[in-house]
């Protein structure tokens, strides 16, 4: 879902904002919003966290069980959550962890809704 965003004109948004982009009319997030997660590619986020993890934690905010169902499903398939981490030991390119993230947090998201 969010790859559509990622990476691709005319917006070319990084891995946070592809995300972020995907799930913006389901969680009401403003066009403002995403361009402020235009400071987390790259290895920017929060303590040199992923994009695509961190936008999951945002996103997941109010939710704290599913928060660390991502963690830990997130970690699962990329071994770590810092960008340097993920980039220096190849464990997953940017566009399978915003593949991931993304399925992640709509198998997630969808799960819970149907409780």
């Amino acid at each position: 879902m969010a790859l559509k965003y990622f990476h691709k004109p005319p917006v070319y948004y990084n891995c946070a904002q592809a995300i972020f982009k995907a799930f913006q009319e389901e969680n009401k997030i403003s066009n403002d919003d995403i361009n402020e997660f235009s400071k987390y590619g790259n290895g920017k986020a929060k303590d040199g966290n992923c994009g695509a993890y961190q936008v999951g934690l945002e996103l997941l905010k109010d939710k704290p069980e599913l928060a660390q169902e991502f963690i830990t499903r997130f970690k699962e398939n990329s071994e770590y959550i810092s960008c340097f981490d993920i980039k220096f030991n190849y464990t997953m390119s940017c566009v399978n962890l915003v593949r991931m993230a993304s399925n992640l947090l709509e198998e997630l998201t969808t799960s819970s809704s149907k409780t």
